[in-house]
C-alpha cells in the first residue's frame, strides 16, 4: 500500500505516526479502523527526527493483533498500522505466553497438526511438498494467544514444510523454528516419523563427578583424512583407526587418554556454509539456524529427512559405548541472521535485545543479541535443550556467551534437568559482556543469582596459568586461588565444581603457538616442557579439567588466533603428531588417571579444600601443593624454572614426574612431580 505516511503500534494505548516535513500539517487529525471499529486517536506530542516529524498519538480499544488495522487522516490517507515496541511490552507477553508442549507438529499416519506461534501476523499458510515435487498451500486457522494451526488429515511423512506469513504488510517466508528435520541449508523442513528413529541404548555411567572434559568438533576429529570423502561426519567420528606409527588414534585414543566427556562443537543446522558443498568452506558453527536440527555438514545425505538425525544418534551411542559421555555446545545467545530467522519473522521485533533507540544491540558480535527474558524466547530455549537432552541422550550442555543469557532462564534449564538427572553437566561462558542496566539480570560469572550448579570457565585460570607455566611469577596469588579451585574466600565461586579449568580451548592460540610465538628464541624442548606443565596444573587443580583436542600432543594452528573460517589444514587435528609425542601422552594419561582415583580433587567446599590442602612456594616460586586423606597424603610439585632445587620427600613415594630426579634429592627441569605417602590406619 502507498501512503503519505507510516504507522506504528507502541503499545495497548498509544501509535506512532512518522509523516515527512513537507507533508506535515499541524491541523490534521486522525482515526484508527479495523475488525468492525473506528477509533479516534487522540495526539498529544509531536517533534521532529531529521527530515520526519513523529505523532505520537492515544486511543482508547482493545485491539486484536491477528487483524489488520489502518491509520486513517482527516484527508482520505491511510497507512497500514505496522506492530512496534508493543511485542516487547510485558502486556503482551503475557498476553500471548503459550504453555502447552505441542509447537511445531504432532504427526501419525492418520492426521498431522502444526501449530506455529505468529501472534501478529494477518494471515499464515502452511506450503506442503511432496516427496514427488507437488505443491501445496493451505491457510491456517487463527486459534488464540498467537496460535496458528493447520491439520492435514493424510498420511505425510517425508514431505517438506514452510510457513508463509504476512506480517506488517508483507509475505514473509519461514521454516517452523521447532523443526527437528530439514533439507540442505534449512530451506524447508521435513515430516519425520519419530518410529524411523534409531534406537539409542541405555547405558549406565556410574555416578562420578570427577570430570575431565576433552572438546573437539566433528570435522576437525577426522579432516586429516583428506582422500576420504566421508570424512568428518558423524559415522567416521567413530571410526577406529591408527597413525602412521600404528598408534591408537581418534575415539580409541580418547579410551584410552581417560577423558569421561568429549564436548563437541555445535552440530545443530548453522549458516556461513553449503550443506550440499561441505567442503567448499569451513566453520566452527557458532552460526544458529534452526536450533533442533542436526547440522547436514556432518552426513553424507543432507536431503535425507532421516539421515542427519539417525547418524547422529549412532554416533552418540557409540561415543556411550566407549564409556565416555557427551556435551553438546549450544549457541542460545545469537541467530546467523536476524532479519530471516523465523521468531523474526513470526514476530517482528520480539526476539532481540533492542537498546532506547529501537536498535538491536550487538554485545555478542555477531548483529544480535537474543532476549531470552521473553517469555516466548525463554520457552523455546528450555524446549530445545530438553529436545536434545531426551532425544538425544546427551550428558551435558555448554552455552557459549552464557554472560548474554539471563539467569532466571539459565536456573530453570538446570533445575528442570537436574530434577531428572542431577548429573548432567551444565556450564558455559560467564563473561560479563555488557554495560547496561541488564547486567543484573544475566548469567556471567559475578552475578550471585545464578544458582551454584551452573559452571563457568575461568579465565583467571587460563590467564594464570600460562603466565607461569611461561616462567612468569608476578602474581602467585591468583596461581594459590587457581589451584585451590578458585572459591576460597570467594574468590570466583562459591564452590570448585563451578570452575571450568583451562588453559587452551577453541577460541585463542593454542597453548602451544602462545608460548612458541610469545618467546621465538625458546627451544622446542622447552617450548613443550611448558606446555606439558600448563596441562599439568589444569589436571591436578581442584575444579573441572578441560582439555582442547590435540593439545597434549602440541597441537598447532600457526599462530592463527580465531580460525572458526579457516581451512581444514588450519583446524586439523594432526594424529600423527601422537607418534613423536607419546612419552608426554603417557604421562598426562597417568595424571588422568591419578586424579579420577583420589577422591581429594573432587573437594569442593571452600571449607573442605582449606581444611584438606596446602600451598607453599619455594625460594623460586616452585609450587608444593600438598593434598590430605585420611589414607594418604599427596604432594604435587609445580615447577616453572630451570634451576636445580632440593627437596625434603619426607617418606613420600613418587609416582609420577616429568622432572629430572637426581640421587641427592634435587629436582631439575621444568614440569610436574607426583608423590603419595601413605598412612598407617
Amino acid at each position: 500500500m502507498n501512503s503519505s505516511f507510516y504507522s506504528y503500534l507502541e503499545s495497548y494505548e498509544k501509535i506512532s505516526i512518522i509523516v515527512p516535513k513537507n507533508l506535515y500539517d499541524p491541523k490534521e487529525t486522525y482515526k484508527l479502523t479495523g475488525n468492525g471499529e473506528v477509533i479516534d486517536l487522540i495526539i498529544f506530542e509531536h517533534f521532529s527526527i531529521g527530515d520526519e516529524e513523529k505523532i505520537v498519538a492515544n486511543f482508547d480499544a482493545y485491539l486484536k493483533l491477528e487483524e489488520p488495522y489502518y491509520v486513517v487522516s482527516s484527508n482520505g490517507d491511510k497507512s497500514y498500522l505496522r506492530m512496534g515496541k508493543i511485542v516487547r511490552t510485558p502486556l503482551f507477553d503475557s498476553i500471548y505466553h503459550y504453555k502447552k508442549n505441542d509447537l511445531g507438529y504432532t504427526y501419525s499416519k492418520e492426521s498431522t497438526k502444526f501449530k506455529i506461534w505468529s501472534p501478529t501476523a494477518k494471515e499464515v499458510k502452511l506450503e506442503l511438498v511432496s516427496p514427488k515435487g507437488d505443491t501445496e498451500m493451505i491457510i491456517a486457522t487463527y486459534r488464540r494467544q498467537g496460535i496458528y494451526r493447520v491439520i492435514v488429515d493424510k498420511d505425510i511423512e517425508g514431505y517438506k514444510y514452510r510457513y508463509h506469513i504476512n506480517v506488517n504488510g508483507e509475505s514473509l517466508i519461514a521454516v517452523d523454528p521447532y523443526a527437528i528435520s530439514a533439507n540442505a541449508n534449512g530451506e524447508y523442513a521435513y515430516i519425520v516419523d519419530k518410529n524411523k528413529f534409531y534406537k539409542m541404548k541405555k547405558y549406565h555411567f556410574r555416578n562420578d563427578n570427577n570430570v575431565v572434559i576433552y572438546e573437539t568438533s566433528i570435522r576437525d576429529f577426522t579432516s586429516l583424512f583428506k582422500n576420504d570423502k566421508t570424512r568428518s561426519t558423524y559415522d567416521y567420528f567413530t571410526k577406529e583407526f591408527k597413525t602412521a606409527g600404528n598408534n591408537d588414534a581418534g575415539i580409541k585414543y580418547l579410551k584410552k587418554l581417560g577423558v569421561t566427556h568429549i564436548e563437541i562443537m555445535p552440530m545443530f543446522l548453522y549458516g556461513g556454509v553449503d550443506e550440499n558443498n561441505r567442503f567448499s568452506e569451513y566453520n566452527w558453527g557458532y552460526n544458529p539456524v534452526l536450533y533442533n536440527v542436526p547440522s547436514g555438514m556432518y552426513t553424507t545425505k543432507p536431503n535425507d529427512p532421516y539421515a542427519r538425525i539417525n547418524e547422529l544418534k549412532r554416533m552418540i551411542d557409540k561415543i556411550h559405548s566407549y564409556g565416555i559421555k557427551v556435551v553438546m555446545d549450544v549457541v542460545y545467545n545469537h541467530v546467523y541472521d536476524a532479519l530471516k530467522y523465523p521468531f523474526e519473522v513470526m514476530c517482528p521485533g520480539y526476539m532481540y535485545v533492542y537498546n532506547r533507540e529501537g536498535i538491536r544491540t550487538c554485545f555478542s558480535g555477531c548483529g544480535n543479541d537474543v532476549n531470552s527474558t521473553k517469555s516466548m524466547v525463554r520457552k523455546f530455549i528450555v524446549d530445545s535443550v530438553n529436545y536434545w537432552l531426551n532425544e538425544y541422550s546427551l550428558d551435558g550442555f555448554r552455552f557459549d556467551l552464557m554472560g548474554l543469557i539471563d539467569f532466571e532462564t539459565m536456573n530453570d534449564i538446570t533445575l528442570d534437568i537436574h530434577e531428572s538427572n542431577p548429573n548432567i553437566l551444565i556450564y558455559g561462558e560467564g563473561w560479563k559482556m555488557t554495560q547496561s542496566n541488564r547486567d543484573d539480570t544475566l548469567a556471567h560469572m559475578f552475578n550471585k543469582c545464578v544458582i551454584s550448579d551452573i559452571g563457568f570457565f575461568n579465565d583467571r585460570f587460563r590467564e594464570g596459568i600460562k603466565a607461569y607455566a611461561l616462567g612468569k611469577n608476578y602474581d602467585m596469588n591468583l596461581v594459590e586461588n587457581c589451584i585451590l579451585g578458585s572459591c576460597i574466600n570467594k574468590f570466583l565461586f562459591k564452590y570448585a565444581h563451578q570452575s571450568i579449568n583451562y588453559v587452551e580451548c577453541h577460541d585463542g592460540k593454542t597453548i602451544f603457538d602462545y608460548i612458541s610465538y610469545t618467546e621465538p628464541n625458546m627451544d622446542i624442548d622447552e617450548i613443550k616442557s611448558r606446555c606439558l606443565l600448563s596441562l599439568s596444573m589444569t589436571i591436578l587443580s581442584i575444579g573441572i579439567p578441560f582439555i582442547h583436542s590435540g593439545m597434549e600432543f602440541y597441537r598447532t594452528k600457526y599462530n592463527e588466533e580465531n580460525s572458526y573460517n579457516l581451512p581444514d589444514r588450519v583446524n586439523v587435528i594432526d594424529w600423527n603428531m601422537i607418534d613423536s609425542n607419546k612419552k608426554d601422552i603417557d604421562f598426562v594419561r597417568e595424571l588422568i588417571r591419578f586424579r579420577k582415583n583420589h577422591d581429594v580433587f573432587k573437594l569442593d567446599t571452600p571449607t573442605l579444600i582449606s581444611k584438606n590442602t596446602k600451598i607453599t612456594f619455594t625460594g623460586l616460586d616452585t609450587i608444593i601443593f600438598d593434598l590430605y586423606s585420611d589414607k594418604e597424603d599427596i604432594r604435587i610439585i609445580f615447577k616453572n624454572n630451570k634451576e636445580s632445587e632440593y627437596f625434603n620427600y619426607d617418606n613420600y613415594e613418587v609416582k609420577l614426574s616429568s622432572l629430572l630426579i637426581s640421587s641427592n634429592d634435587t629436582l631439575s627441569g621444568i614440569g610436574t612431580m607426583v608423590a603419595i605417602k601413605e598412612k598407617n590406619l
